[in-house]
């Protein structure tokens, strides 16, 4: 199939935006990416960033994980996602964590 599946990549993505669903914190799960925005060049301090809906749930706004392209763990798919940006549909597998902050 076209969908790829990384492995144990070690993408840490943020909690849902807003709290709706109840969401599996601190264990893994697959998912795939629904959309990609590369960084701006030129831009200081920019990174791409995306949205990943879990597998097992609706896309949505209260469901989709929001990523950014230095969360990832996997150098390699990170350096990827900087360079190049994630295809839409691409599978990934995380750990759903807490925002650091409330912004």
């Amino acid at each position: 199939s076209s969908q790829q599946h990384r492995g144990p990549s070690g993408i840490f993505c943020p909690s849902p935006r807003p709290r709706a669903a109840k969401m599996p914190r601190g264990e893994r799960v697959i998912g795939t990416v629904t959309s990609w925005n590369m960084a701006r060049p030129g831009k200081r301090n920019s990174e791409g960033f995306g949205f990943v809906t879990m597998d097992g749930y609706e896309q949505s706004k209260k469901t989709d994980l929001f990523l950014y392209a230095d969360s990832i763990k996997d150098s390699k798919l990170r350096s990827e996602a900087k360079l190049f940006g994630l295809k839409n549909g691409i599978r990934v597998s995380f750990v759903v964590q807490e925002p650091k902050s409330a912004r």
